[in-house]
């Protein structure tokens, strides 16, 4: 049996005896389910519930959570459920019981960039109960660089309120810029936080129906990733079977590569472009900000970034996103394979973690597990340590009987000497107790950790992977240890539909350059807002209606449609067979 190093798993801590190397760790403590209670989606429980929220119609908001069970939503939506609470009882003068329900947020959260967020609303809470010293605490428990300039702001006018209070104003934090000057918040004020925006002043402007603002990097070490998704847009404007498309107006402003350079290139394309909706971001860095901030402004905000951001209600991500992939690629797995045991690996960062808490999720809710899960340096390119844990092969003393059977076997059998022949009296067999192999990581590092699994004897291994795996790299580093990889992706050129094909003949005519998934989500996004701007919307916020109930497109990337404020699509899914990428057939037509 192979030891699993410190996993915290249903609140039981388990040891191991190996100290030699840091344990093993889920990267987030998961919550027992109600097998009982059908599992819902967050979508369904908690959009209605905001809406409520939203209009002030705190009384059925609350009644709409209370018919929700905590236990049927999945782990990973939880914290926003108890947020979402503990905003209503504020509204409702409750600071005790929304303190609580903050307090759950926050240990049930999954993204630590989200903690201070739950720890201001803490802070908010303990404050309209007449406990400020409490909520001072509580705001210095917040780490400021975490956040964008003007949630920073918000939380210095609430510590100085607060130290004001208390006859001892605190000094302000350095990282801020110097010069700013922010506002007095009340405590009302406290419940417009990036989780759930609901800003208690709304930016009133004017606007050019007609004028479209792009946010994209245009300079700097992303500025290839910026002009790639403009040209992209352009095009779907310039040919567009929607003649009014060619008069709109196209306004680019670089978002540079910080979380203070997109506030103000947002601020620039609505304040003095008078834009009537934005395309952008391509970086997920700050998308929290950018997010509470197109609400404040009442902009529809089509984010091309990976990562999906906090529930908002002008927020639209577009992207392919880890979820997207996490749970086409388990579905596939376990509903067409019929696997039901799986490893992970990532490298310790946040896309690779993020991606791998994503697969996680989704084989729970679907009632699979997970055997093994390792993390790695994303500097590593020695992969043998993560894989031979996987395998039972590093924390040999949890073998030390299958040790002594072997010696026993070299004795009984005079073996002398480790050769070929006789290696396999010297070595551990590798245990295979998983069904399928998900690795979180690009072509190129997966391309050296899949022949470390055939090196260490563990061969005929399934690999599961994610749309980074669309590379060249990944057959030629791998070579024949791939066959039969899966990986879904999002822009499918191998079998494309009619639009895909489409688009990708338009684009290589006009550029001359073959375009890739970035692009092909970039062309979508402009097509959602073509369409959207065909129903003649006056202002930003009836743009936002709008396209929350347009119908579906046919983009680069297939059919395309809003749901509950993200681009849906089917990805397609490709597997290494004969050494070639090939699409597999949807299972469900």
């Amino acid at each position: 049996m192979k030891s699993t190093g410190l996993a915290l798993i249903l609140g039981s801590i388990l040891l191991s005896s190996c100290a030699e190397n840091p344990p093993r760790t889920k990267t987030y403590t998961p919550h027992e389910e109600q097998k009982s209670a059908p599992l819902i989606s967050k979508d369904d429980a908690i959009k209605n519930t905001q809406t409520l929220y939203q209009k002030g119609d705190y009384a059925n908001a609350l009644a709409h959570l209370d018919a929700i069970h905590e236990d049927q939503l999945r782990a990973n939506d939880r914290a926003e459920y108890w947020n979402l609470r503990g905003l209503i009882l504020l509204a409702q003068k409750k600071p005790l019981q929304s303190e609580t329900s903050f307090r759950k947020a926050l240990n049930d959260n999954r993204v630590p960039e989200y903690n201070s967020y739950y720890q201001y609303n803490i802070a908010t809470a303990q404050m309209d109960a007449a406990r400020p010293a409490e909520a001072l605490k509580t705001l210095d428990q917040i780490k400021l660089q975490n956040l964008d300039t003007t949630q920073q702001h918000k939380i210095l006018s609430l510590k100085e309120k607060l130290g004001s209070e208390l006859n001892s104003v605190p000094a302000p934090d350095s990282k801020v810029t110097p010069g700013a000057s922010p506002q007095t918040l009340s405590s009302d004020a406290g419940t417009a936080v990036v989780v759930m925006p609901t800003p208690t002043e709304i930016f009133h402007g004017d606007v050019v129906k007609t004028r479209i603002g792009l946010l994209l990097p245009l300079s700097g070490k992303y500025e290839s990733f910026g002009k790639k998704a403009q040209r992209a847009i352009e095009l779907a404007f310039q040919h567009s079977s929607d003649d009014r498309a060619k008069t709109y107006e196209l306004v680019p402003v670089d978002s540079g590569d910080t979380p203070e350079s997109q506030l103000e290139g947002l601020k620039k394309l609505i304040e003095v472009e008078k834009v009537i909706a934005v395309i952008g971001p391509i970086l997920s860095k700050g998308i929290e900000g950018l997010s509470a901030n197109a609400a404040y402004y009442q902009v529809a905000l089509l984010s091309i970034a990976q990562s999906q951001g906090p529930v908002n209600s002008h927020l639209f991500s577009c992207s392919i996103s880890t979820r997207d992939q996490a749970s086409r690629i388990v579905e596939y797995a376990m509903k067409t394979k019929g696997y039901s045991k799986f490893a992970i690996l990532a490298p310790s960062n946040k896309s690779g973690e993020e991606m791998a808490n994503a697969f996680w999720d989704e084989v729970e809710f679907r009632n699979g597990e997970i055997k093994e899960f390792e993390l790695y340096d994303p500097n590593d390119t020695d992969f043998r340590k993560p894989v031979d844990r996987t395998l039972g092969l590093f924390y040999t003393e949890a073998r030390a009987k299958e040790l002594e059977e072997l010696a026993a076997k070299r004795s009984e059998m005079n073996i002398t000497r480790k050769t070929m022949k006789t290696a396999q009296y010297y070595t551990l067999p590798p245990i295979i107790d998983f069904d399928a192999v998900f690795i979180a990581d690009e072509a190129k590092t997966v391309g050296q950790i899949i022949p470390t699994f055939a090196y260490r004897d563990a061969k005929k291994i399934s690999f599961l992977g994610t749309s980074a795996w669309n590379s060249s790299q990944l057959i030629q580093r791998a070579q024949d240890n791939v066959e039969g990889a899966v990986f879904p992706v999002g822009f499918n050129t191998l079998s494309p539909s009619a639009s895909s094909l489409q688009f990708t003949d338009l684009y290589k005519s006009t550029y001359s350059a073959n375009p890739a998934e970035l692009e092909a989500i970039a062309f979508d996004s402009a097509e959602l807002v073509i369409k959207t701007l065909s129903q003649s919307p006056s202002n930003r916020d009836e743009f936002t209606k709008k396209l929350e109930t347009i119908s579906a497109v046919d983009g680069a990337t297939g059919s395309v449609a809003i749901q509950n404020h993200r681009c849906a699509r089917k990805l397609t899914l490709y597997s290494v067979q004969s050494g070639k990428l090939v699409a597999l057939p949807d299972e469900n037509n």
